[in-house]
């Protein structure tokens, strides 16, 4: 199950990454010439939102380690 503080963080880094790309479209839009700051803040924000939740990839269901956890200590006794 996904913690709150990782959703939180996904959630402000989905925000981010949709302020970053509606600035580059914007920017090339007015031809301001901040393209790139707008394409970099985008960039770096779906990469964190990997990061963040990478971990959150192996986890699985939770129920596969319980039992494999209480083989082996019932092996060991």
């Amino acid at each position: 199950m996904v913690s709150k503080r990782r959703l939180g963080a996904s959630l402000l880094l989905l925000g981010l990454a949709f302020v970053g790309a509606f600035h580059a479209v914007a920017a090339i839009a007015f031809d301001t010439g901040l393209a790139s700051v707008g394409a970099g803040l985008a960039g770096i924000s779906v990469l964190s939102l990997m990061v963040v939740n990478l971990p959150a990839l192996g986890e699985g269901s939770g129920d596969e380690g319980a039992d494999t956890d209480a083989d082996a200590n019932a092996a060991d006794d």
